[in-house]
């Protein structure tokens, strides 16, 4: 009977397979112009924003498609909505029959990167073109989509690795968070790199151990209908559509190793998420444990101008991985154990308040007293809103001129708690200079302690060229992954320093203003079998109360006055 039920189950599948697999489970990569321009036309049409939660599979791309009646369009917001079609609707290159795609694609980058402040700007952090940005020098994406509902991808690549010369220096510190326990400096941060330091430098690394080992970059299975993913693997992830970065999930992190199931429809849509750290004695025990960042989000178009979403969300430390907490319908904040779990709640709203306009909001609540508990712990909290505005011009091709105004708060002890708190201690392996680790935020890239106001323009010609202009400026306190959230300086013990953003005294707030020019050219094209893109970037940034690593507590230290520097790129890649 057993084996009887197995068949049915399979024979069922096989009979139904056209009607529920209808759609190509094809995820779109975050690097894709798509989410841009799905955004613009979007704004243009007058409703809601598309759905934060990304990257989309190309049968969600066009269930979003779907709500745009292209016969109410202008011409030149029509070539725009064509264009997007023509993207979500393209299979992959080679046809096998049978719905069997594959494809292969080869980029080969050339890169150059300079700047002309070589003694205070030395870490990969003091460069506004991170290494997630920076192009490798070579790149196979190798990819397959089998009848349509089932999705394989994967990369190779050859470019720098995270840690590079010999000449790097490294510490050892403690007490960071409740990543490492205080008197435990077991693991190698970098303070500076030479690489990053030099006035010059190209994307080739000089020697062997120098390249990249930690690849492929993108690599998942994903299996997929027209409402619904499931996927498991690596892969750049965001929820949310700040311009600066987002609380929960952003794309600033390299990649994150994740389990993921969305069901999605007009009017709802269902996420389950579990990103997965690697293992490390968080505590002091001896004993290694994994780190798990659990999320369940719930979004709604209750209009067709109003897209509102709440998240309940945990990180989750253990020596091992109980499968009941992967229950979705459960109260994640009911797992009341302080020893495994930190809860974190996230509401996010976009709103269309007028044609070719959209205003967001997003919401993160960590810590909070109730009417009845003590004040023990402060608030740990943060605030992020825009206003994005889109319109078509006409430049002898269709253009779209978009600009965005963005602002954020966040409290000094966001991310932040004794025993189970919201930051990342990531290995970087190395060949040459031993492994190393860096410590990020799990959400906003800066963390808590800060007061962000941003400005964005660009105006581009889909699939043709693009020119853009950013203001960034920041006031960011004294707390930082090295500076204990403990009144006594222990982290071990709870976050309960009240103060109010930006904290410290004047000579410890770092002030930051950086503006930017960047654009991409695709040249035309010679020969049907290959592209070329060219692309630049010139950063001017000021720092006052400047950030220093050093290799003894305290780990930072201010550099009084300002500091200043110019950093450009310039690119060629070519795609075959």
């Amino acid at each position: 009977m057993k084996h009887l039920n197995i068949f049915s189950i399979f024979l069922l599948l096989s009979i139904t397979s056209p009607i529920l697999f209808a759609e190509t489970a094809e995820v779109i990569p975050l690097s894709s112009p798509v989410y841009q321009d799905m955004d613009s036309l979007y704004r243009l049409y007058g409703i809601g924003t598309p759905s934060a939660v990304r990257p989309w599979t190309k049968a969600e791309a066009l269930l979003i498609l779907e709500r745009i009646n292209p016969q109410t369009l202008e011409p030149d917001i029509l070539s725009l909505y064509t264009a997007l079609y023509e993207t979500v609707h393209s299979p992959l290159r080679f046809g096998f029959g049978d719905g069997v795609q594959l494809d292969a694609r080869l980029a080969l980058n050339l890169e150059m990167y300079s700047h002309s402040n070589t003694e205070d700007f030395v870490n990969e952090d003091d460069w506004v073109k991170r290494l997630i940005n920076r192009a490798p020098l070579a790149q196979i994406d190798l990819s397959a989509v089998l009848g349509s509902w089932f999705y394989v991808t994967s990369d190779i690549q050859y470019s720098w690795n995270f840690n590079t010369e010999e000449k790097d220096r490294f510490t050892y510190p403690d007490n960071i968070g409740a990543l490492i326990p205080p008197g435990k400096p077991e693991y190698k941060m970098r303070i500076y790199a030479d690489a990053y330091a030099s006035g010059f430098t190209l994307n080739i690394p000089p020697h062997s151990y120098d390249m990249e080992c930690e690849f492929p970059k993108r690599a998942f299975v994903a299996v997929g209908t027209k409402h619904m993913t499931l996927s498991v693997g690596r892969d750049r992830l965001q929820w949310g559509n700040g311009q600066s970065g987002n609380f929960l999930i952003d794309s600033n992190r390299d990649f994150d190793n994740y389990l993921r199931f969305s069901l999605f429809y007009d009017k709802f849509r269902y996420d389950l998420l579990t990103t997965i750290y690697d293992k490390y004695d968080y505590d002091g025990s001896g004993i290694e444990k994994s780190r798990y960042f659990m999320l369940h989000r719930l979004e709604f178009r209750i209009l067709p101008k109003l897209v509102f979403s709440i998240s309940e969300n945990i990180i989750y430390q253990d020596q091992f991985f109980n499968i009941r907490y992967l229950n979705p319908a459960f109260i994640y904040h009911n797992w009341d154990e302080k020893a495994l779990f930190n809860a974190i709640a996230h509401i996010e709203a976009d709103f269309a308040f007028a044609p070719r306009w959209n205003a967001y909001v997003q919401w993160v609540l960590d810590q909070a007293r109730a009417p009845n508990e003590n004040d023990s712990e402060a608030g740990s909290w943060g605030i992020l809103g825009g206003v994005e505005y889109t319109r078509p011009l006409n430049v002898g091709k269709p253009a779209f001129f978009t600009m965005a105004v963005e602002g954020v708060y966040t409290s000094p002890e966001l991310y932040r708690r004794d025993r189970v708190d919201f930051m990342v201690l990531n290995r970087r392996i190395s060949f040459n200079t031993g492994d190393s680790y860096s410590f990020e935020y799990i959400g906003y890239p800066y963390g808590g302690d800060a007061l962000v106001a941003q400005f964005d323009a660009h105006l581009s010609v889909p699939n043709n060229w693009e020119i853009g202009f950013r203001l960034f400026g920041m006031l960011h306190g004294a707390m930082n992954p090295f500076m204990s959230h403990n009144e006594a300086g222990n982290n071990a013990e709870r976050a309960n320093i009240m103060s109010y953003t930006p904290s410290g005294s004047g000579d410890t707030v770092e002030r930051t203003f950086i503006a930017s020019l960047f654009g991409t050219y695709a040249v035309p094209q010679f020969f049907p079998w290959v592209s070329f893109t060219v692309f630049a970037e010139l950063d001017i940034i000021s720092k006052t109360n400047k950030r220093m690593y050093q290799d003894s507590a305290p780990y930072i230290q201010y550099k009084p006055g300002t500091s200043a520097d110019v950093q450009f790129s310039l690119g060629m890649r070519a795609t075959l």
